[in-house]
């Protein structure tokens, strides 16, 4: 497998389920293709039920698409070589709170197969990683909604995936918690994984994402790159400058155009230019 090929590819995967009282089938994903380039850090943004959590679930090979295919580096994502390449944080982790950090990915290590001595190994190296070295020992019904969260996220590195999926890693998180797992997925992408993680939240995207997709009733919006989505932006300019008369001064104009008439204006009269910002686009932007 070439380290240029993307770690993930879904191609045209429709997923439908049968509901209600008649068992009518309801297509929840409609012909869905995107890729993940190995090393990015993967946003996949939408408002709750676009299918996001649904897509995530063929992604880790819990179920089979109604039709289309996802590959895992390379393999198949229901086969035992997909399913290793990658760890996966559900959107509700449930944790056995009697165990402590330590035990609990003791216990998850043992059900992938890892022996012990690995796992010795392992666990003070991903427990630091998280920010949890001094924690191991506490029984998880004593940490935090912040805590757990990075101690899910610790058992889905202990076997060093390739590929980690994280389902609204920021759920439910207070300020100081998402600021945290933020942290912690841009640490994790530096160590060389590959992250993709599910949102509704926009800034927590734009804040450490560098490939995104947008899913909107179960359609891909649109997929790509962060860089080329805020590109256009609204070709407005906002121009900060420190007047004799006026003192610091923000002023925004329409364009290129209109900047040019102004700066002469500002510098005529003794202004002295702070900064000239073009205001670009926002993810926000896709959805209206």
């Amino acid at each position: 497998m070439s380290l240029s090929a993307p770690i993930l590819e879904v191609t045209n995967v429709t997923q439908s389920f049968r509901t209600g009282f008649w068992l009518k089938r309801a297509e929840v994903l409609h012909g869905v293709s995107l890729t993940v380039p190995r090393g990015s850090v993967f946003g996949f943004l939408g408002p709750n039920g676009a299918g996001k959590t649904t897509l995530i679930q063929l992604i880790v090979g819990h179920r089979a698409p109604t039709s289309g295919s996802l590959k895992v580096a390379g393999y198949p994502a229901m086969s035992r070589e997909a399913k290793s390449r990658l760890g996966y944080l559900p959107e509700r982790p449930y944790f056995y709170e009697h165990l402590t950090g330590e035990g609990i990915l003791k216990y998850f290590g043992a059900l992938s197969g890892m022996d012990s001595q690995r796992l010795r190994d392992r666990i003070p190296v991903v427990l630091d990683l998280v920010g949890l070295n001094e924690a191991g020992g506490r029984e998880l019904r004593k940490y935090s909604k912040g805590m757990l969260q990075r101690i899910g996220i610790a058992q889905a590195i202990l076997h060093e995936p390739e590929f980690l999926v994280l389902d609204e890693p920021m759920s439910g998180l207070d300020p100081v918690g998402r600021k945290e797992v933020r942290e912690l997925i841009a640490k994790l992408a530096r160590e060389g994984h590959t992250v993709f993680f599910s949102s509704h939240v926009i800034p927590d995207v734009e804040a450490i994402c560098d490939q995104v997709a947008l899913i909107q009733k179960g359609h891909i919006v649109r997929s790509g790159r962060l860089n080329d989505f805020l590109a256009g932006g609204s070709g407005r300019i906002e121009l900060c400058y420190q007047s004799p008369k006026e003192g610091l001064v923000h002023t925004t104009v329409a364009g290129q155009a209109a900047l040019d008439q102004l700066l002469p204006r500002v510098l005529e009269k003794g202004g002295q230019v702070i900064s000239v910002t073009p205001e670009r686009g926002s993810l926000e932007d896709m959805f209206k």
